[in-house]
């Protein structure tokens, strides 16, 4: 496993990369194959809000509930979703929130969202940008003096768009294996020991002449806000973003090791693909702090996502600059915090895909803002077939309704 990939969007390239077929059938072998709870096998069922025909809610509700179903099938513990658009909204789940308590999942969970933390960060930034506190070709220097080598290299849009070319510290921070997270779990670290951490690196490029994913650069952008605010990270987010927009199930857990509210457990296989699932819902998350510690659910982050590509958040003129999107060394399109989509299916899409550990996430909202998707698992991909049939119902549930469904 790349530790980039923790708290991060490493995955965003496998997200929407693979074929449009339609998602696999879970078989009555599945364990989220039947109808009901009955001894190991559970199954979701889905909720809406709905405007539509009853002919074209029935069949989105199918094509939903297999495109969970299949997630789980392919080796996932449990999976909740939410598709939202003009007609209304779908939710769905399936399989288990607590694998040794057979809980199912239930739509209004919530989870660790991992990188999709950065899209909220940026767009402080940004806003911060159009209110003159910062300019985006500004140096990490002028403002946080000595914290970086080449500082005076490395600008503010290039911390946002991963094209710094600073060391990912994620990528050494626990050693060999996902047993050094786990070992220390509860350890608490601070912004500078991450950047220290970091700076004990070489670079991975000189700024600005590539582009490799970063947690990096998001702790620097969250220390940049305090700077220019005098206020804390969590204090921006949640006066500029969570509360107008009355995300009232989205927070930072600061100094909790909690998910505290009603949420499935998370897991890892902390040696492997064929290796058990472990438990590793509680920990801190100081590490991952603004590149990737939030917590939110599905109905929060299609609400957030919406109000951010139809104009409500940032003006015109920086919308532009964020959706202005580059390659990464990975082969993903990556703008201002912001990764873009291509896809006949569906034409395009932005949003980000979040790991953390114990809980993957992948928000996306068409373009026009016309339908947002979200996504949880409660576990981290470890296998091509993980990676793939979520890429797939990401792309069957943002085809909803349209000529190529």
């Amino acid at each position: 496993m790349r530790y980039a990939s923790i708290a991060t969007g490493v995955l965003a390239t496998a997200v929407l990369a693979v074929p449009l077929a339609a998602p696999a059938m879970a078989d009555s072998s599945s364990p989220a194959a039947v109808s009901a709870v009955k001894g190991d096998h559970v199954r979701g069922d889905i909720s809406h809000e709905f405007s539509g025909g009853h002919e074209e809610r029935k069949n989105h509700d199918v094509q939903l509930q297999k495109a969970l179903d299949a997630i789980v099938k392919a080796g996932a513990p449990g999976v909740v979703a939410e598709v939202r658009d003009a007609d209304g909204a779908w939710r769905g789940h399936s399989g288990k929130a607590d694998l040794k308590q057979n809980d199912p999942t239930r739509n209004d969970g919530l989870f660790r969202i991992g990188s999709v933390t950065k899209t909220f960060v940026s767009t402080v930034v940004l806003q911060l940008v159009q209110e003159g506190k910062m300019k985006l070709d500004d140096s990490v220097e002028r403002h946080l003096p000595g914290l970086v080598p080449n500082g005076e290299n490395v600008t503010v849009r290039q911390l946002l768009s991963h094209r710094s070319g600073l060391h990912s510290y994620t990528d050494t921070l626990w050693g060999a294996g996902m047993r050094g997270f786990y070992d220390t779990r509860f350890k608490t670290y601070t912004p500078h020991q991450l950047i220290a951490d970091s700076s004990e690196n070489a670079p991975t490029f000189a700024p600005g002449t590539d582009g490799h994913y970063s947690n990096t650069n998001y702790i620097l952008l969250g220390m940049l806000i305090e700077k220019v605010t005098g206020n804390t990270a969590k204090t921006e987010v949640g006066e500029r973003i969570i509360e107008p927009l009355g995300l009232d199930r989205t927070s930072f857990p600061g100094k909790s090791t909690r998910i505290n509210g009603p949420h499935a457990n998370g897991y890892m296989r902390l040696d492997g693909a064929t290796s058990p699932y472990t438990d590793v819902t509680d920990y801190s998350t100081s590490w991952a702090w603004t590149a990737g510690a939030m917590i939110s659910d599905t109905r929060d982050l299609n609400t957030f996502y919406k109000a951010l590509v139809t104009g409500k958040l940032l003006p015109a003129s920086l919308m532009k600059e964020m959706k202005s999107t580059q390659a990464l060394d990975d082969g993903g399109q990556y703008g201002l915090g912001l990764a873009k989509f291509d896809n006949p299916a569906f034409g395009t899409a932005y949003g980000h895909v979040g790991g953390a550990p114990g809980f993957a996430t992948h928000s996306f909202t068409l373009a026009d803002g016309s339908r947002q998707v979200t996504v949880s698992i409660n576990a981290m991909a470890d296998t091509d077939e993980e990676n793939k049939a979520a890429g797939q119902a990401v792309k069957t549930l943002l085809t909803l309704g349209s000529k190529a469904e």
